[in-house]
């Protein structure tokens, strides 16, 4: 017996922290703190403002490039190649997200031209979006579950974390500590990646199936969009001399959305029926709803509105991870596609609604007499996306549902044999394997040996591209979560 072999199993994963299904999800905490931090802390950028004019175009520089690297990732992609196949190239990409964090926060708005900042925070967002996917490969490889108490609390709590150490840090050092935190995500994702070196990616469903989540996907794209897009035009507009301390009530609405998180997490880890991600969405729409209204009300209710509206995205970030996390865990789309939209429409609607602002800002006159009645398009827009989300309940719900029935199982093996030209023996076959049958009880149920038994299924492995019985009942079943998104 080897000294491998006398190591109880029951001991060996305990040795490593990211076998811990909550803690998986510190490494992406760390890039979302990261984005946060840097954009959001009132003194990130040595000699300048966090509302000066070059900051706020460089974030937008920064948010669309992200946009274009998540969608342009995405596609490349396409359905059979993965990021983490070329495996400098997280390290390599977040040695460029250091540098070029520290140069903008130290030096970049001291340069004789604007232009060195705007290249900089591109190079950032588009860095932003490669990290991001990756982390969705990794995480789609080991199987994590997407469940509100687990993500929402661990992001939660690091952003809290993240967030409170830059506050308190003295001037300079905390654009070191933001500039450190993708290469701390770094050293997770290394761990990370040798737990998951042996493990398949989810096997993509039939396309007859997986179409089911095309209306639904659009459905919560378009909501989060119309949502960012409504919630940062509401926080760009609203006066700056209106917010008590000025650019630091942009960190503390940051460390509010932390805050929400942690709480939303906590409540469902102590729930006894978990909470699913589609009964958050239409709260969180009625929350921007009444920011609008507070702020429609009069001045002294913009703080109010501007901390919900600032918490309302924060969290819409994190449930549509959970959302997309959870269809490209059960192969509906692929990984690269789910994780792409998963912060393209969130990061698109926040540069359209900051833009937007920015254009009323630029002509004081207009924004006089259309700001109120903006708000209240806004409104009606808002109240009018909830209809759709509604009547999505049930596919939404259903995509997010554990494992199949014996029935759908049966339909999704018809679908599956229709997509993949299985025989009927081969049909027959993974219909037993889904009930769970053995080789052996294949055999004697069909009076075939063994042997020929185990010669359809490697033809069936072959025909779908997978490589165990464990992924083709998980495929069957479409479960790639433990918790399905719940």
């Amino acid at each position: 017996m080897t000294t491998k072999e006398a190591v109880p199993k029951s001991t060996q994963p305990k040795r490593n922290p990211l076998d811990y299904p909550t803690r998986r999800f510190v490494g992406f905490a760390l890039l979302l703190a990261w984005h946060y931090n840097l954009w959001f802390l009132h003194d990130a950028f040595i000699g300048v403002q966090l509302l000066n004019d070059c900051v706020t175009e460089s974030w937008l520089f920064a948010l669309v490039a992200a946009v274009i690297g998540f969608i342009a990732i995405a596609f490349a992609l396409g359905r059979k190649h993965h990021l983490c196949e070329r495996k400098w190239l997280y390290e390599a990409v977040t040695a460029i997200a250091f540098a070029s964090t520290l140069v903008l926060t130290l030096f970049a708005f001291s340069f004789p031209t604007d232009a060195i900042a705007y290249a900089l925070a591109a190079v950032i967002g588009a860095s932003n979006a490669l990290l991001w996917i990756m982390w969705g490969e990794l995480y789609s490889r080991t199987k994590t579950s997407f469940s509100v108490a687990r993500i929402g609390t661990t992001i939660g709590l690091v952003m809290l974390a993240c967030s409170l150490v830059a506050l308190v840090l003295p001037t300079g050092v905390p654009s070191v500590f933001i500039s450190l935190l993708p290469v701390a995500a770094c050293v997770l994702f290394r761990r990370g990646r040798r737990i998951a070196e042996s493990m398949p990616y989810p096997t993509l469903l039939p396309e007859s199936t997986a179409k089911r989540a095309i209306r639904p996907m659009i459905v919560v794209s378009v909501t989060a969009f119309v949502a960012a897009l409504a919630c940062y035009f509401l926080v760009a507009i609203i006066p700056l001399e209106s917010l008590p301390d000025g650019d630091l009530t942009f960190t503390f609405g940051s460390i509010g959305g932390a805050v929400l998180l942690c709480i939303i997490g906590a409540v469902s880890a102590s729930s006894k029926q978990r909470l699913n991600i589609y009964r958050i969405i239409p709260w969180l729409i009625v929350l921007a709803i009444i920011s609008f209204a507070l702020f429609i009300t009069g001045e002294q209710f913009y703080i109010p509105s501007f901390f919900l509206v600032l918490a309302v995205v924060a969290i819409f970030e994190v449930l549509l991870i959970m959302y997309f996390g959870v269809l490209g865990m059960k192969g509906y789309v692929p990984i690269g596609i789910a994780f792409g939209f998963s912060g393209a429409f969130i990061r698109l609607g926040i540069a359209t609604g900051n833009t937007l602002a920015l254009i009323y800002e630029a002509n004081p006159s207009f924004a006089l007499v259309a700001t109120t009645p903006t708000a209240i398009i806004f409104v009606c827009i808002l109240s009018a996306i909830i209809i759709p989300l509604v009547r999505q309940e049930y596919n939404i719900t259903k995509l997010m549902a554990p494992p199949a029935t014996e029935s759908l199982q049966e339909q999704r093996i018809k679908e599956l044999a229709k997509e993949f030209s299985l025989s009927a023996r081969e049909t027959e076959i993974v219909m037993l394997i889904a009930r769970g049958f053995t080789t052996d009880n294949v055999a004697k149920k069909l009076v075939i040996s063994p042997y020929t038994v185990n010669t359809h299924i490697r033809h069936v492995y072959e025909k779908i591209g997978i490589h165990k019985r464990s992924e083709l009942i998980d495929y069957i079943n479409g479960n790639g979560s433990g918790e399905s998104g719940n």
